[in-house]
């Protein structure tokens, strides 16, 4: 056993860490594990299309033909061999997302923190415990800051728990309010969290729109397609009285019809979308975001950190009537009378702070005050009184001896300081005004106030104290290099963004002139929605575009408000309190570095990097995955047509039987990757983000779809049945027919590949310049392929081919080809495409 050493000042050490983590494991809850490789073969022996090649296969022997039916079993063993490795990359692209959308915990080690996930935290670990964090693991508490728990998960009451020192925190649970610091008593399974609920982190997956959407087109096509086969194969018996032959044929067309890629390829379109967002430092949390943000028509975002770098520094401060530009001080020395607007400044700050802003406090306290009497590192925290949704101003209360008064440091909105302080008229306006000026200049402008409380007694508000006015504090944030840009996509895309934030109105109209934003001169403040009803509330969401000093529950009533004029809403949040408006936008997106536990759980992307760029890459990414996707379905239902009529057409008249399921099976390993390869690295289209948000109430098949289908499945099905009638009237040779049929099928389906795989560029620079290495490889594959079936007797013979003029292949190989490339002639107008809803920017 390990020894049981640790400090709480200066936490584990690495070794001892590293000794705990090979003794008693990981620290996660049971959950259901990441598909194994067994587990995907079982999941794929479930296809149809698997029992279909095993039925033939059998038929095959029963037939006395076992070559046939070792052939078809070889091509079923390379179906699911590449279906595997395209499962697997997909599991492993959403493995990966799993374990990066784990919860965080900062913890104490060597005395120094560090921010690790929470599967690694250890049995004894200093655990350091904020405003919205998640608890990690049982852990007891050996210091606490008015640290209040969310027990819920674990007891069902929703009122959150005061915890004191030397109380239990529970993993799972969720501190609301405070901050502590714990050393944890148990990890995993020996949690309560663990013994109680096993069941609790079980993992579900959601079916996403799209996915239901795409399952209900195949179930469509599924059962007219079951029936036809039943028909065929009963007809054939009765016509033919050859009943084996029949259920041969009729399982054929059913392989011919059946469009089983479809659902498999989505999976793996939304997995490795996923995967590839968070190469961009977009962190899926729900799959459905990615289908979502192809369709969002409206972008709210913070300010603070999102638009602007959150590198924040004291700029300005104002106080005694005097004000300094701390960027032009050369020395480390300013004039004593702004030292007590800086110092409360810091009072009012947490001992140690996350936030950018109450970092620039401290950092400003170290450049300036340093060696003054106005820094008191020595002084306890006795009180926190926390900023609310109806009062922007926060106290902490702090007691310098044992026997004196508490003094009080306050900061908060320069009109909220100013209610805290009961400024006369003249005085409150004269400040508001200065406040203003600062704001304009793009400043975020903040109050600062001080007060003192007898030893005996805090109130229990900060406005039962009397609190006096010191002066105005400006900070510094520089807007993002990108966003302006990306602000810019945004309109062109017809997405409009709306920006909230807790600032002053004129330091947004600043920043929103700064980075482009429409109709910058209007702003709406969080005290003028409280005023209106909810008619003109909802009306006013058509124009305004800034929404400044906005509280937690008000952006949620702007994601309602905007989702009830039929925007798609994205949403940004950090905070608890962001968590209802992030649930109830179509797309919550988090804050991954400031943002708490509970605000990246309750959302659906998770910025890891914070910045606004990403947002639209994720928007990109978004569009690319569905484009590619349609596409993919438009080249699979296309390639199905013909196909399907070469396996109905000779039934019908009677004539020789042109695909086998071997030919089909053969089709399929050219499908098959081509549908869930080829398409899904294609890049996205250069003008994707001109196009207009998709309408998310239009069905997955539309007329533009359907209308590209039909032509080009019939146009390839119509070149097959020339050449298949052709050769059968110049002899009556089957073999050479369903070579010459087949020739002609392999390279329309490359054709249709390629006509589809992209739309702006020509077919001929895709196929002779195409970008897509995937594409170009099962081109070069499938020319391969067809050489050695062709000319490779052995083969030839057991796919029942025969040898063919040089002539012949000319000629279907040109058929082939002009089959599909008259499409591209064909004015791009003819095919509506599809609109969207486009919200004003």
């Amino acid at each position: 056993m390990t020894q049981n050493l640790y400090d709480s000042k200066t936490g584990l050490s690495t070794s001892l860490v590293l000794a705990r983590q090979a003794e008693e494991g990981p620290n996660h809850l049971p959950s259901s594990k990441p598909k194994k490789i067994h587990s995907l073969i079982l999941d794929i022996l479930s296809d149809p299309m698997v029992y279909l090649l095993i039925s033939c296969g059998v038929i095959y022997f029963i037939l006395g033909d076992p070559q046939e039916a070792f052939m078809l079993v070889g091509f079923l063993l390379l179906i699911i061999t590449i279906t595997i490795f395209q499962k697997v990359k997909a599991e492993r692209a959403l493995e990966a997302l799993r374990d990066m959308s784990a919860p965080l915990a900062v913890v104490l080690r060597e005395g120094k923190e560090f921010r690790v996930p929470g599967i690694e935290v250890v049995r004894e670990d200093t655990i350091l415990l904020c405003e919205g964090d998640r608890v990690p693991a049982d852990a007891k508490l050996i210091e606490s800051n008015q640290v209040e728990a969310d027990e819920s998960l674990l007891t069902g009451e929703s009122a959150p728990v005061q915890k004191s020192v030397n109380q239990l925190i529970y993993a799972g649970t969720t501190i609301v309010r405070g901050q502590g610091r714990a050393i944890v008593q148990a990890i995993g399974s020996n949690t309560q969290m663990g013994k109680i609920g096993k069941s609790l982190m079980t993992r579900v997956h959601e079916s996403s729109p799209l996915e239901i959407q795409t399952r209900n087109v195949v179930k469509k096509v599924s059962w007219p397609a079951i029936i036809i086969c039943l028909f065929i194969i009963v007809s054939f018996g009765i016509l033919r009285q050859d009943w084996i032959s029949g259920s041969l044929v009729g399982i054929t067309l059913a392989m011919a019809i059946l469009p089983n890629e479809i659902p498999a390829a989505l999976i793996i379109f939304l997995a490795l979308g996923a995967w590839r967002m968070s190469q961009k430092r977009v962190l899926t949390r729900k799959i459905s975001a990615i289908e979502n943000l192809g369709a969002a028509t409206v972008l709210c975002v913070d300010k603070t950190g999102t638009l602007t770098m959150n590198q924040m520094r004291i700029q300005t401060i104002f106080s005694q009537n005097k004000m300094i530009d701390l960027t032009k001080e050369k020395s480390e020395k300013i004039p004593e009378e702004f030292h007590e607007a800086l110092e409360f400044g810091i009072l009012a700050c947490r001992q140690n702070p996350f936030d950018p802003m109450e970092l620039a406090f401290l950092s400003a306290g170290d450049q300036f005050l340093l060696g003054t009497e106005h820094l008191h590192r020595d002084w306890h925290l006795e009180k926190e009184y926390p900023i609310s949704p109806t009062f922007l101003s926060l106290s902490h209360a702090w007691k310098p001896s044992s026997q004196g008064d508490y003094i009080i440091g306050a900061k908060g909105a320069p009109e909220a300081i100013i209610d805290l302080c009961h400024l006369p008229k003249e005085k409150a306006q004269m400040n508001l005004k200065i406040a203003n000026d600062m704001a304009s200049r793009g400043l975020r402008v903040l109050g600062v106030a001080k007060s003192k409380s007898p030893p005996q007694f805090l109130p229990p508000i900060q406005h039962d104290l009397n609190f006096d006015f010191i002066g105005l504090i400006g900070i510094a944030d520089p807007i993002r290099k990108e966003v302006p840009k990306a602000i810019s996509e945004c309109r062109s895309a017809g997405i409009r963004v709306i920006m909230i934030t807790g600032d002053h109105p004129s330091t947004a109209m600043q920043i929103a002139n700064e980075i482009g934003l429409g109709n910058s001169n209007q702003v709406l403040t969080g005290r003028e929605l409280e005023q209106m009803n909810a008619d003109q509330f909802v009306d006013s969401l058509k124009n305004i575009n800034i929404f400044s000093r906005v509280t937690p529950n008000q952006k949620l009533q702007i994601v309602n408000g905007l989702k009830a004029n039929g925007e798609i809403v994205a949403m940004t949040g950090d905070g608890v309190n962001d968590a209802p408006a992030l649930q109830s936008a179509h797309i919550g997106i988090a804050m991954g570095k400031r943002g708490t536990d509970v605000a990246r759980e309750a959302s659906s992307l998770v910025l890891l990097d914070d910045d606004f760029g990403s947002i639209i890459e994720a928007i990109k990414m978004g569009r690319r995955v569905y484009d590619n996707f349609k596409r993919t379905l438009i080249y699979l239902s296309s390639a199905h047509i013909p196909i399907a009529g070469m396996s109905i057409i000779p039934i019908i008249f009677d004539m020789p039987i042109v695909l086998l399921p071997a030919h089909i099976a053969l089709l399929h390993l050219i499908i098959e990757p081509a549908s869930s390869i080829a398409f899904e690295v294609e890049p996205a289209r250069e003008n994707i983000m001109s196009d207009p948000p998709r309408n998310p109430d239009q069905g997955l098949i539309n007329k533009s779809i359907v209308t590209a289908v039909i032509l080009q499945g019939i146009s390839i099905l119509l070149a097959l049945m020339i050449i298949f009638f052709v050769t059968l009237k110049k002899g009556p040779s089957e073999e050479l027919a369903r070579t010459n049929v087949f020739i002609t099928l392999i390279v329309s389906n490359l054709m249709l590949i390629f006509l589809n795989v992209r739309s702006d560029s020509s077919l001929w620079k895709r196929l002779f310049s195409s970008r897509n290495k995937a594409t170009n490889l099962i081109a070069l594959g499938t020319i391969v392929m067809l050489i050695m079936i062709l000319y490779i007797p052995s083969l030839r013979q057991i796919l029942r081919f025969s040898v063919t003029s040089m002539r012949d292949v000319v000629i279907c190989i040109v058929l082939g080809f002009i089959s599909v490339f008259w499409i591209e002639l064909i004015p791009r107008k003819f095919f509506k495409k599809e609109r969207g809803t486009k919200s004003t920017p």
